[in-house]
């Protein structure tokens, strides 16, 4: 799995994460990733996404390797969309759902609570992204009621929550506010090598309760998607 390298079997249940990174440093795919895994281990995936069509999630992913199925009917994870509505677009065809004003809080919170109530225990819920919501919901004592609320409604009912955060789309201080109000946090990055090559990087750093690595590694991309190789140090 791609968290093995430096967290041994995974995300435990009722865990709540912040997946943190620049724009363009593997976020998205990391956390498709990351559904499949959980689908592939007979648990349930459900996925909000703000910044893309469920369509578009999944050409990304397949570009990047991740086997996710081109037929509708035979996708293994649970889209929310909350993008179409930007572009007049109507639900598109992977969605279970479509939110069309990702400006109530509330709402995008009662309809994710909801359905993550039918998904089997330990399964995995993503809100990509928090930043997304933001856009629409620019109030930030409003973003951090959300993420409170939503983390501890995941938590209490045995789930576990993925949030992702555009670190350059915040201040730092709103970043650190919101980190602190979830168990623990993932960093992404990219970073050139000695030849000039672009390596893409993740790491762990931190997780309360759980030991675990806090080197970045490198995330390769092989035959059954993203993969970590173990140790791969960054400065």
């Amino acid at each position: 799995m791609l968290l093995d390298p430096i967290l041994q079997g995974g995300l435990p249940p009722g865990t709540s994460i912040a997946l943190v990174g620049p724009p363009g440093s593997g976020k998205t795919c990391c956390s498709l990733q990351l559904a499949l895994e959980a689908v592939n281990q007979g648990r349930d995936a459900l996925y909000l996404s703000t910044e893309n069509t469920p369509t578009t999630l999944i050409e990304q992913a397949q570009n990047f390797g991740i086997p996710l199925p081109k037929n509708h009917e035979k996708n293994p994870i649970q889209y929310v969309d909350a993008y179409s509505w930007r572009i007049g677009m109507q639900k598109d065809p992977y969605a279970l759902s479509r939110i069309s004003n990702p400006g109530n809080l509330n709402e995008v919170n009662l309809i994710i609570t909801d359905h993550a109530k039918l998904l089997k225990p330990g399964s995995i819920i993503i809100i990509d992204s928090v930043s997304g919501l933001s856009l629409s919901a620019p109030d930030e004592q409003r973003i951090r009621t959300f993420v409170h609320s939503i983390a501890q409604r995941i938590i209490n009912l045995g789930k576990i929550l993925v949030l992702i955060l555009e670190d350059e789309a915040h201040d730092s201080k709103l970043i650190t506010n919101l980190r602190s109000l979830v168990q623990g946090s993932v960093h992404t990055k990219t970073a050139e090598d000695t030849k000039g090559a672009l390596r893409w990087y993740l790491r762990l750093y931190s997780l309360i309760g759980v030991n675990h690595d806090t080197q970045w590694c490198e995330v390769n991309i092989g035959k059954k998607g993203l993969a970590l190789k173990g140790g791969a140090k960054s400065e």
